[in-house]
């Protein structure tokens, strides 16, 4: 075995010890929205829980519940849809989108409470949504998410129009990485400066892409931020395009749902989706989504949103082989990584939960022992204000 896979064989175990909580509060894609048919059921498992996700028979309305009946436990997922209800197969009671009893084919008594956990869902731009509220699992009545994703008027109205999407399969990362690489505005130029063939990890000698990253938080909403990325070619040592495209990163909450406006100047720009879910703590489903301008041709947009997916690429591995270090030793010119995890931590549960404090109380060891111990394994998010 080399180095390189000796050093890709670093345990998920060890590494899971070091990060945050690893399902944050926030919007998840859950699937596209044409993979679900009326009177369509489909069971996931994510977020540390397990979902059924299904579309009313009569109708284009999308619920998602937790996926075991209340009464004695059955898969909904192996259930039917009947009209606006779920169908439980084992005693064949119903339940409304909001998880209350409709229906039990052999009682009139029905539960008067909410018994099913049902879930916040949008489904919008092609996509469905679950809003992850990371509270006691014991809640049946539905939450209220604190912020809505986020409207696209030139989508709405058709100045923009669908152009792809791509399934990038399951990535081996914790969900803040993708926040914490836009912070880290120093590694863009050696790991991100050599152009690639659009779609392959083929290099293309002599001609580097020259970044200029900026990170800022969102000065209206607290649950957005932004990277404004110039990117301008160089070519032999020479900068022979200024600005080869401008590029804005937003992220809609935790790393969990981004979208790219990329303009390329006299042509166009895109939108772009790109949406991490979390199936276990250290692996991400990741998918693509994307829109242009009418008059953009379809293959500079292919190029565009392939250009981006292939530097995308770069990261893998460092993902998923690092740790996560609560006070990193860093320089003044390592880009605004204390701002990114001061913003990051109103998506993380209360320091005081219950699974939190029992990490916590799990290390006795004395104070100079524990200081070292929080730079390789501590659960929240450090500051580095020291």
């Amino acid at each position: 075995m080399n180095r390189r896979d000796q050093a890709l064989q670093v345990s998920d175990a060890l590494r899971l010890e070091s990060y945050p909580h690893p399902y944050p509060k926030g919007w998840y894609r859950l699937a596209a929205s044409s993979e679900l048919r009326r009177g369509d059921i489909r069971y996931i498992e994510c977020l540390g829980g397990q979902f059924v996700v299904w579309r009313e028979e009569d109708g284009d309305a999308v619920h998602v519940m937790d996926a075991h009946c209340p009464h004695m436990g059955a898969s909904l997922g192996l259930g039917r849809v009947r009209g606006d209800c779920i169908e439980c197969p084992f005693h064949l009671w119903r339940f409304t989108g909001t998880g209350r009893v409709a229906h039990i084919p052999y009682s009139d008594r029905l539960p008067q409470r909410t018994a099913a956990r049902s879930h916040p869902v949008r489904d919008v731009y092609g996509q469905i949504f679950i809003y992850h509220a990371n509270d006691d699992s014991t809640r049946r009545d539905p939450v209220d998410p604190p912020y809505e994703l986020p409207k696209f008027p030139e989508l709405d109205d058709g100045r923009m129009v669908y152009r792809g999407q791509h399934d990038a399969g399951r990535v081996g990362m914790h969900i803040i990485e993708f926040a914490e690489n836009t912070a880290d505005t120093a590694h863009f130029q050696p790991l991100h400066g050599q152009f690639k063939i659009p779609w392959t990890e083929i290099p293309v000698p002599g001609v580097e892409i020259v970044h200029s990253p900026q990170w800022m938080p969102d000065q209206e909403r607290s649950w957005a931020a932004h990277l404004d990325d110039d990117a301008g070619l160089r070519v032999l040592g020479h900068r022979l395009v200024q600005r080869l495209a401008l590029a804005r990163v937003s992220f809609w909450g935790p790393g969990s749902v981004m979208t790219f406006r990329i303009s390329v100047p006299g042509m166009g720009e895109v939108l772009l989706f790109q949406t991490h879910l979390p199936v276990g703590p250290l692996e991400q489903q990741v998918d693509f989504r994307w829109y242009a301008d009418r008059q953009m041709p379809r293959l500079l947009v292919g190029g565009v949103v392939g250009g981006w997916v292939s530097q995308w690429r770069e990261d893998l591995d460092i993902w998923g082989s690092k740790v996560y270090r609560t006070r990193p030793l860093l320089s003044g010119d390592d880009g605004p990584i204390r701002a990114m995890r001061r913003w990051y931590r109103q998506f993380l549960p209360d320091d005081r939960s219950e699974d939190t404090q029992s990490r916590m109380n799990s290390v006795q060891e004395p104070a100079e022992q524990r200081e070292t111990q929080s730079q390789i394994g501590a659960t929240t998010l450090g500051d580095n204000t020291d």
